[in-house]
């Protein structure tokens, strides 16, 4: 939406573009929010990777869970006892 606003104004500029305070604003509030994004997406992309990290830091001790289990559930094969 913002786009389209701003290629209006700027289609309904006369000559002098930068004396015009309402298209200035516009692209000045344009320009921040689109700072603010790209360190949201930054940010975002830091987090995805640390998570991403981070569970392969777990995925030793859910292998060894794992196998665990199923050794523990397979001794009852071995004798009905366990």
């Amino acid at each position: 939406m913002s786009e389209d606003k701003i290629l209006k104004l700027v289609a309904e500029a006369d000559d002098k573009i930068l004396d015009d305070d309402k298209l200035l604003n516009n692209l000045n509030s344009s320009k921040v929010i689109s700072n603010t994004v790209n360190e949201r997406m930054e940010e975002s992309e830091r987090t995805s990777y640390e998570i991403a990290r981070d569970r392969e830091n777990y995925r030793g001790v859910a292998i060894r869970g794992s196998v665990l289990y199923f050794v523990v559930a397979d001794l009852a094969n071995i004798n009905f006892m366990y």
